[in-house]
C-alpha cells in the first residue's frame, strides 16, 4: 500500500466521478429541502414516549376501595375511614415519638452544658448567659412562611452622610423671598374668595 497520495489530478478526477462536490438535492433530504438539521428536529417535535405500564398498587393486600351499589356516600366515608385509621394513628404516634425524642435529647445537651460550667468552674457565667441570650435565633423557615407572618428588619439602616450643605442665602435675598411668599398666598386667599 503506497503511503503518498495520488496526484491531484487523480483526486480531482475521483471527486469529479463521485459527484460530491454538488450542493445537496432535494431527493436525498427528502420533504424538508435545504432546511437545517436542528430546524427539522425542532419542526418535528420530540420522539413519541413509550406508554407507561399502569401503576401497581403499592401494596397489594389492601385492595382498592370503591363505593358499592346501593351504598350511601356516608357509609362509604365511614369505611374509608375505619380502613385507614390504623395508618393514619401510627404517623401520628411516630410523629409525637420525634418530637418527644427531640425534646429529650435537647434537655440531656443542657445538663451536660450545666454539668461542664460546674466543673470548669468558671465566674463569667453572667457573661456568657446574656452572649446566649442574644445569640443568633434559629432560622428554620417553611413553606408559605412569609406569608403567614409580616417581615422583619434584622439590617442595620445604612447611617446617612450629610448632604452638601448650602450657603444660606442673604438677607436681602431672604426679605425678597418672604415677600413673593407673601404675595403668593395673598393671590391664593383672593382666589378662594372669590
Amino acid at each position: 500500500m503506497p503511503r503518498k497520495r495520488a496526484k491531484h489530478s487523480v483526486r480531482v478526477a475521483n471527486r469529479d466521478a463521485m459527484e460530491h462536490d454538488l450542493p445537496p438535492d432535494n431527493k436525498r433530504r427528502g420533504e424538508w429541502g435545504d432546511m437545517p438539521r436542528r430546524a427539522i428536529e425542532l419542526f418535528r417535535g420530540p420522539p413519541p414516549k413509550k406508554e407507561a405500564a399502569p401503576a401497581k398498587p403499592t401494596n397489594p393486600s389492601i385492595p382498592p376501595m370503591h363505593i358499592r351499589p346501593g351504598e350511601r356516600l356516608s357509609d362509604f366515608n365511614q369505611r374509608v375511614e375505619q380502613e385507614f385509621a390504623h395508618d393514619i394513628y401510627a404517623s401520628m404516634r411516630t410523629n409525637q415519638r420525634s418530637e418527644s425524642n427531640q425534646k429529650k435529647r435537647q434537655r440531656r445537651r443542657d445538663v451536660l452544658k450545666a454539668k461542664k460550667r460546674a466543673a470548669s468552674g468558671s465566674d463569667d457565667d453572667d457573661e456568657s448567659a446574656a452572649q446566649r441570650e442574644f445569640a443568633r435565633a434559629p432560622s428554620s423557615r417553611s413553606l408559605h412562611d412569609v406569608a403567614l407572618a409580616p417581615p422583619t428588619i434584622t439590617a442595620r439602616p445604612k447611617e446617612r452622610r450629610p448632604t452638601s450643605t448650602r450657603p444660606k442665602p442673604s438677607p436681602a435675598r431672604q426679605r425678597i423671598l418672604d415677600e413673593e411668599r407673601q404675595r403668593v398666598i395673598e393671590l391664593y386667599r383672593a382666589q378662594k374668595r372669590a
